[in-house]
């Protein structure tokens, strides 16, 4: 499978995120609705692995785990999102949620 490096930060006070991926070049941005909100977080050094471009498109659900340390999400369609945490957070959870897919 491909990966891309990027980073992924929570925003709106936990309840929302933004993932940030670079493939040739070309920004992917993968902006996360969570159904419940978590502890703020940043993850300077995620990764992103893909099966094919047509994946990184369109309204995605998913689901994963943002830990005290880590991030980890896998979307329906099956790309994969993990990042450690620039600073460790007090609690771990159980997250899921919807995003959507942009590049620019």
């Amino acid at each position: 499978m491909p990966s891309a490096p990027g980073f992924v930060k929570s925003v709106t006070g936990g309840s929302k995120f933004i993932a940030t991926f670079i493939i040739d070049d070309i920004q992917f941005h993968f902006s996360g609705n969570l159904d419940l909100p978590v502890e703020e977080f940043t993850c300077n050094e995620a990764s992103l692995e893909y099966g094919d471009m047509e994946q990184l498109a369109t309204r995605q659900n998913f689901d994963g785990e943002v830990g005290t340390e880590e991030l980890q999400l896998t979307l329906s369609n099956g790309p994969k999102i993990t990042g450690s945490f620039m600073f460790p957070i007090n609690s771990a959870s159980n997250i899921s949620g919807s995003g959507m897919w942009s590049e620019d």
